[in-house]
């Protein structure tokens, strides 16, 4: 039996006819390649039985997408729309309150004093008339109407109506403020509003 080197000899004599290149073989026994004077190969075979190399998949670009942050945009509310009646009725007593504004509050007080004989008004009745109060107010005026004047006008338009809804006079802390509303034995107009729900006013006074 031959050992390895003679059959690395053998196969040369027999198979190439010479015994070129042994020698760098000897020398890096565990070298692969070609051998030398012999260029390799650099083509790429392709797989027998039809199967081609695949592809390396690339992933697809990721869409951008835009994140827009949501903006609340305060749209004015428009006038409420009420009867031409009942805008008159709530005309004169927007005028009244606006006329007894620079009056003194104890003159206010004793005149709110005297509708105790009235009924009370039902709340539905006294949101009407607060919503028609709210509809008459002018753009154009260059003074005050806010919660008191408002509130006031209110009542006023509540006893021209026949009926009676109490004027309240209310505030809160921290920060200290004022506000007034109107009122029935079964709820209220024009307090529940803005942050009043997180912070409830404490009414103070109450007319009649």
């Amino acid at each position: 039996m031959l050992d390895q080197d003679a059959s690395r000899i053998w196969q040369a004599i027999t198979v190439r006819g010479d015994t070129a290149g042994l020698a760098d073989r000897d020398r890096h026994p565990h070298r692969s390649g070609p051998p030398a004077g012999q260029r390799p190969d650099c083509r790429v075979r392709r797989r027998t039985g039809g199967h081609r190399r695949a592809r390396r998949h690339r992933p697809a670009p990721a869409s951008t997408t835009k994140v827009v942050a949501a903006m609340t945009v305060t749209v004015p509310a428009a006038r409420p729309t009420v009867p031409r009646r009942a805008r008159l009725v709530a005309a004169v007593a927007l005028t009244l309150s606006l006329a007894g504004s620079p009056l003194p509050l104890r003159w206010k007080l004793a005149a709110g004093r005297r509708l105790r004989g009235l009924p009370y008004a039902r709340l539905a009745q006294l949101e009407a008339l607060y919503t028609a109060v709210q509809a008459v107010i002018p753009a154009w005026w260059p003074g005050r109407i806010a919660c008191a004047e408002i509130s006031l006008a209110t009542v006023i338009v509540t006893a021209l109506a026949g009926r009676q809804a109490r004027w309240v006079l209310g505030a809160r802390f921290l920060p200290h403020t004022a506000h007034a509303w109107a009122e029935v034995p079964q709820g209220a107009v024009g307090r529940d509003i803005a942050d009043a729900v997180d912070r409830p006013w404490m009414p103070v006074l109450t007319v009649p």
